[in-house]
């Protein structure tokens, strides 16, 4: 991705004023809906998009973010969650906690911070497990909803199961369409936003030497090290890490600094390595927003979803020999809402057909009419017509044998082929 690109993409700081406030801002009765997946990758969004703008009443628009740096769980959480300031702080064991105004952001202190704005924290296995009447009272007086999931970072982010990745992907795209189709028919909710606190790299082989960015000493100012990066105030320059500051790249104040790995590279490969997160690269780095509306009123028919359109093209059809040419043309390029459609087309003399059957599929998602169109060749059975007799060309779904279109013609025969 060009850095003009990026350097476009809202920053994952203002995240709550975009996607929240503005919605809230909008009348007293307004409740806003926030899931976020961890490491659900943009990629990933892309394919949930599509599958929730194949529902009915929904319409999911895919925008990005750009999130902190560096790219990993604590500080991203941190980062969506609605506040002024954030910091660090040093535990005794050594590890750090981020700071939302003061308060710890750790998941069990979610909730409280939530709170202060009318909202609440919860998990997607505690949700989507209610019946719809004990989801509405288990939000109800809730402004602001958060639910937290976790299916893609929990498989990943373990080496015995990294190597499931693409499967914990699937579900985790099944698992969200699964929760906002929840929120809007049975908990009422007409605006959702889905994201992530931060993507992820992944490779399908084992790492080998040359993918790591050796570190001969560590800073001893270090408080946190990982694979995709290390925390620590006041650390110095390294030619094996690109060197930043926490208050530059996550807005928090203080003096924590942070060294990545520069390109793809890892410092270390202990506990897994073909799954990774935490540095500057666009999988990482661009998180995904996708907002779901629901239509109401007239609006809610152009949501339906239905197969495209195909018409038989000219007029006054006559056929004088025994093989015989249509031209079709598909009326609507396959998309989200518009499938493709298999037809199975013959000439019948009113339930009989007196030609072959062939099957077509219209499947074109090109906007050129005339890329969309077919031509189709039907072979008369050797038979006596009438050319005062009203035949049929009928076009009929596959699937369900409804009938598509039908188009008179007349069989027009001078001769047939008897000797």
């Amino acid at each position: 991705m060009k850095k003009w690109q990026i350097e476009k993409i809202p920053n994952q700081q203002g995240f709550y004023e975009r996607n929240v406030d503005r919605r809230l801002d909008k009348g007293a009765d307004r409740r806003a809906y926030v899931i976020i997946s961890d490491a659900f990758r943009y990629e990933a969004a892309q394919e949930l998009t599509t599958e929730l703008n194949g529902k009915y009443r929904f319409e999911a628009t895919l925008s990005s973010q750009l999130g902190v740096l560096p790219s990993y769980t604590a500080l991203g959480m941190a980062s969506l969650l609605p506040h002024k300031t954030l910091a660090y702080r040093v535990l005794p064991n050594g590890g750090t906690d981020v700071l939302v105004d003061g308060k710890s952001s750790i998941a069990s202190e979610r909730d409280g911070i939530l709170q202060s704005v009318g909202g609440m924290a919860c998990k997607y296995d505690e949700l989507i497990s209610k019946k719809k009447d004990e989801g509405r009272e288990f939000v109800r007086d809730k402004r602001v909803v958060y639910i937290y999931h976790n299916t893609v970072d929990a498989v990943g982010d373990d080496g015995k199961t990294e190597g499931h990745t693409f499967e914990a992907v699937r579900r985790a795209i099944d698992e969200l369409a699964a929760i906002v189709n929840y929120i809007v028919n049975s908990l009422n909710g007409n605006h959702v936003v889905v994201t992530a606190d931060h993507g992820f790299l992944f490779t399908e082989t084992a790492r080998v030497e040359t993918d790591k960015s050796k570190l001969n000493d560590k800073p001893e100012s270090t408080v946190l090290a990982k694979k995709r990066y290390l925390l620590g105030p006041n650390l110095p320059d390294c030619d094996a890490a690109w060197h930043g500051k926490l208050s530059v790249t996550a807005g928090a104040t203080g003096d924590m600094e942070f060294w990545i790995p520069k390109g793809a590279n890892l410092f270390h490969f202990v506990g897994g390595a073909r799954f990774v997160h935490g540095g500057a690269m666009p999988q990482e780095i661009v998180v995904p927003v996708v907002t779901v509306k629901q239509i109401k009123g007239k609006s809610a028919l152009d949501t339906k979803i239905k197969p495209v359109t195909v018409q038989v093209l000219g007029s006054n059809h006559r056929i004088t020999t025994a093989q015989h040419r249509f031209q079709l043309i598909q009326m609507e390029s396959v998309s989200d809402r518009v499938k493709p459609i298999t037809l199975r087309i013959a000439i019948y003399d009113g339930e009989e057909p007196v030609t072959d059957i062939q099957t077509v599929k219209f499947e074109s998602s090109s906007g050129n009419l005339d890329e969309r169109k077919k031509w189709v060749s039907l072979v008369l059975i050797e038979r006596q017509y009438n050319k005062k007799t009203p035949y049929r060309l009928v076009l009929r779904d596959a699937e369900t044998g409804i009938e598509h279109q039908s188009v008179e013609l007349i069989i027009d025969r001078a001769f047939t082929d008897d000797f």
